[in-house]
């Protein structure tokens, strides 16, 4: 019974994980299959345990990646225990989920479930499973590029794509939420689906598998995602390298057997024109869809659409929005912060998962001149440099340990295979497509990072490679066992309570659970009711998530600004009620930032709270302005602080004291139009004519178009 369950868990782990996402969470995709993952870790461990103490022996395995893997948990733990932000390095980034220390001891009990508790079969029948998983997340993706996105056909029930915000006609997404995670994941399923094209048993079964690779791979090409190409490509040629020794010495005869038919027994034991044949079809397959629908590095397509940039910049996706900053070179400013944090953190680095809050301190003030100036990065956009800045060189040396260790076992398990002359083996072909997989995802997190299903696949294909290879060995404790015996196995009661108890556990650890999981439902809706202003509503919804999950400090942080804006609309209403509201609303914004000291984004969110304040009480006004200079200081690039603070001086009456900031402001950003405005508006006041028709002139030099500052332009020079 426990050795179904935790089959089954695992077939739904790489078949249904990349399927799942939720409308009515604050994030749609990510957090909805880390709940998923964290939901089938807690079964297939629980069924795992019980099924040691059923079977009266550990059920353990030791595999070529032990000393690597832990090696990395270890890592990720110590820089847990010193981040600037421990609970974000437990839990992970609120909107990422993944990444966190307790994902990763997820992947790391499910890598030792899959590895202990299956054989060689089960292994592929798991990839069986996550190539169809594949292969349905590619069939929800094709429709999009043609205008019709399922997900909207469920939302709305219209036959389009109007649902989401993003052209998702242009660069599908799917059930995963952004094209670059999308093409990650398809790319590492392709070379599994070309394994079984050739060892299919049949003809009927090598072209339904190729089907399926086609299918794939359109999907994977409707993203135009240049690292996922990247990534593809390189493990392309992995692939490929590693099959050139099978076919070299027969080169000759498998060519001509593309060409006429050759009798198999005329070729070498170690090859097949037949896998000649159902290679160069995938290839042709492949070659052709690039060739009618275009590629991300490629300017040529058979058939232009109007859902398709035409331009080769445009058709990289080099520009998240029209007239942004190319990719690239945001990338690069990112890089330039992160390696800023590791020389300041260089040891554990930040905190695992901090990278949000510790970007902010070592800013580049190039930032300021992108078009995403002002969005939050919470992740580097490269894994590598992401994991360097966040837990330092003993994280980021172990992360590349774990990857070094698996390509190493790869290459070597090929040569001695090679040497002892079984290249014609189905293990070697599969080991070399999982080894094509693996690198196709690192090329791919040198210029993204990893999400859900990816870091799944990170951790179980190395386990699938060693299951099915059969390079495994029990884990052999005597004395373990010994002691086992002496307490549980002489008497079945201890044996069934034990059982028992460790059901309840699980039982507690899903209910808290499955409270975390309805928490975010609530946060969502708290957040679209604080969005249409009603403030009531607002209070109600986050008072129930912060009820249902009082760890998370998001939760208590958004309540303190709702519990200010309610009580701000009740000061007239209801006195009594509204300075209640007030103190809860000081109460949690206070505790928030005891308790998350260097943590950027809640003292936005407490000067926010505190400005709101000011409107029943001015007493908060020099709070907000300490608030301000407190956050400034974690953020010293950050233009928008010192132009807020200006707003408010100058509503104190400090003219000057403003115009001295707005100044700071735009040396950091001089096409900040918001801060030119307003420093034109104070040279006015002051009848600093020139100089504030000057600052007008500076914005049309950036917009001509710019029809408030041409009216306004027009309106100072006629006066």
């Amino acid at each position: 019974m426990t050795q179904t369950i935790i089959k089954f868990s695992f077939y739904a782990l790489f078949l249904i994980t990349p399927l799942v996402w939720f409308p009515l969470n604050y994030e749609l995709f990510e957090y909805n299959k880390m709940i998923f993952v964290y939901f089938l870790t807690l079964v297939i461990t629980t069924a795992w345990i019980i099924r040691i103490i059923q079977n009266k022996q550990l059920i353990l395995k030791r595999t070529p990646l032990d000393i690597p893997i832990l090696f990395f948990l270890g890592a990720n733990i110590l820089s847990t225990i010193f981040s600037i932000d421990p609970h974000t390095s437990w839990w992970g980034y609120y909107t990422r989920s993944n990444g966190g220390l307790i994902s990763i001891i997820s992947y790391t009990l499910l890598y030792y479930a899959l590895v202990s508790n299956f054989k060689t079969q089960e292994g592929i029948k798991f990839l069986k499973a996550a190539v169809v998983g594949g292969l349905i997340v590619a069939l929800y993706a094709i429709p999009e590029h043609f205008g019709v996105s399922p997900s909207c056909i469920f939302l709305t029930g219209n036959f389009d794509a109007a649902c989401w915000i993003q052209n998702v006609q242009a660069r599908v997404f799917a059930t995963l939420g952004q094209t670059n995670w999308l093409a990650a994941y398809l790319a590492m399923l392709i070379f599994p689906a070309i394994y079984f094209v050739l060892k299919a048993p049949d003809k009927l079964t090598a072209i339904r598998y190729l089907l399926y690779a086609v299918i794939i791979y359109m999907a994977f090409t409707f993203t135009y995602s240049r690292g996922g190409t990247l990534g593809f490509l390189g493990g392309l040629s992995v692939f490929i390298f590693f099959q050139i020794p099978i076919f070299k010495d027969n080169l000759t005869k498998i060519i001509h057997s593309l060409f006429k038919k050759v009798p198999v027994n005329q070729l070498s034991p170690k090859t097949s024109a037949k896998n000649a044949k159902l290679f160069g079809a995938i290839l042709v397959s492949l070659f052709l869809i690039n060739l009618i629908f275009g590629s991300t590095l490629t300017r040529f397509k058979l058939f232009l659409d109007s859902s398709q940039p035409t331009t080769f910049l445009a058709s990289l996706g080099s520009q998240l929005e029209a007239g942004g900053s190319e990719s690239g070179q945001i990338r690069l400013v990112v890089w330039k912060g992160a390696i800023e944090i590791f020389k300041h953190y260089p040891i554990f680095g930040s905190g695992v998962e901090t990278f949000a809050y510790s970007y902010y301190n070592f800013r580049p003030m190039e930032h300021n001149y992108l078009s995403e100036w002002d969005f939050l990065y919470n992740k580097a956009h490269n894994e590598f440099v992401n994991y360097l800045a966040t837990t330092g060189i003993v994280g980021f040396g172990t992360y590349m340990f774990l990857i070094l260790a698996f390509i190493f076992w790869s290459i070597k398990y090929y040569v001695l295979s090679s040497k002892q002359k079984t290249l014609d083996t189905n293990h070697i072909l599969l080991i070399t497509s999982l080894l094509a997989s693996y690198i196709s995802y690192h090329i791919q997190n040198f210029f993204g990072f990893s999400v859900v299903i990816i870091a799944v696949f990170f951790y179980l294909f190395p386990a699938l490679a060693f299951l099915i290879s059969e390079n495994t060995k029990p884990l052999s404790l005597p004395r373990l066992n010994k002691i086992a015996g002496w307490t549980l196995y002489r008497r079945s009661l201890y044996s069934k309570a034990l059982q028992v108890l460790v059901l309840l556990v699980s039982s507690m650890i899903l209910v808290n659970l499955l409270k975390y999981y309805l928490a975010d439902i609530a946060y969502a809706k708290g957040g679209k009711a604080n969005d249409q202003g009603e403030v009531g509503k607002a209070y109600n919804f986050l008072s129930e998530a912060a009820g249902l999950n009082p760890r998370e400090p998001q939760y208590r942080s958004d309540l303190g600004y709702a519990a200010a804006a309610a009580a701000v609309a009740l000061e007239n209403k209801d006195a009594t009620l509204s300075a209640e509201l007030k103190k809860e609303a000081i109460t949690e914004t206070e505790r928030i930032l005891a308790e998350s000291p260097r943590n950027v984004s809640f003292y936005r969110a407490a000067i926010r709270t505190y400005y709101l304040l000011s409107d029943l009480d001015e007493k908060y006004i020099p709070k907000t302005l300490e608030l301000m200079d407190k956050t400034a200081a974690m953020a010293p690039t950050d233009p928008k602080l010192p132009y807020h603070k200006s707003v408010i001086l100058d509503d104190l009456g400090k003219q000057y004291e403003a115009v001295e900031l707005l100044n700071k402001t735009l040396q950091m950003k001089p096409d900040y139009r918001d801060a030119r405005i307003t420093l034109a508006k104070l040279y006015s006041r002051q009848g600093k004519k020139d100089q504030a028709i000057a600052q007008l002139e500076i914005i049309l030099k950036i917009n001509p178009q710019d029809q408030e500052v041409l009216e306004a332009l027009e309106q100072w020079k006629g006066k």
